[in-house]
């Protein structure tokens, strides 16, 4: 008989089985190595991605508070713009306001429209910077009620006849009634006869100055009529 093993024999099986054993221990070592390595794979994967997805809504929120900053901001901005243009407008107004009431005109004045048109007129410029228009005309004189004997010399004291007969021919020349004029100065012109007067109406639209004479045996009479661009003037 032949010492020869067979691979049928009871060694040849054993080491067929050894052989088997072996391989199945490196493959669960293997697979457990593989799985190890895909856990950690998923799970620090995982993480960054959240981490980057964290990163990202970050930068989107940080993008979103800029962007309504810099709305807050515009707006700001544009209201400050706003105000400080209604601030302009409102000076501008203002200061347009002020300035038609001191540069004024003869059509400013209703009463004085009807002049315009009467023979006689004329409305001139002046040297004089404060006044705006000159205007002449052969204004009627306002006959006294006094005895004067020739030797009349005005009189500037409230109530007296002589006081309202001045006023009564300054109110001739500019058309305003007693109970819509403000008498802002009467006083003398240089001479004993001659008087100038600085009126407006209530509203103070604007300011005339009246040259008044006195005409021997007759009355006052408005000579002269200035448009001033100011009262004080």
């Amino acid at each position: 008989m032949s010492n020869k093993q067979s691979p049928y024999s009871r060694s040849g099986r054993y080491e067929k089985k050894r052989r088997g054993t072996k391989m199945l221990t490196w493959l669960v070592g293997a697979g457990s190595v593989f799985m190890l390595l895909l856990i950690g794979l998923l799970v620090f994967g995982g993480e960054d991605q959240k981490g980057q997805a964290q990163d990202t809504e970050s930068q989107e929120v940080t993008k979103e508070d800029q962007g309504q900053n810099e709305d807050s901001q515009a707006e700001a901005d544009e209201n400050t713009d706003k105000n400080d243009k209604d601030e302009k407008d409102k000076s501008g107004e203002d200061t347009e306001e002020e300035s038609n009431k001191q540069q004024v005109s003869i059509e400013k004045f209703e009463e004085l429209k009807p002049i315009e048109d009467e023979k006689g007129l004329k409305i001139e410029k002046s040297d004089d910077p404060n006044v705006e228009r000159v205007i002449t005309k052969d204004w009627p004189v306002i006959p006294t009620e006094m005895e004067t004997n020739g030797e009349h010399g005005i009189t500037y004291q409230s109530g007296t006849q002589d006081y309202n007969e001045l006023k009564q021919a300054i109110r001739s020349a500019v058309g305003l009634s007693e109970d819509n004029i403000i008498y802002w100065d009467v006083s003398n012109r240089g001479h004993p006869q001659k008087a100038k007067a600085t009126v407006s109406d209530k509203n103070k639209t604007g300011y005339l100055r009246v040259h008044i004479d006195w005409i021997d045996g007759q009355g006052y009479k408005p000579v002269r009529l200035e448009v001033l661009k100011n009262k004080n003037g």
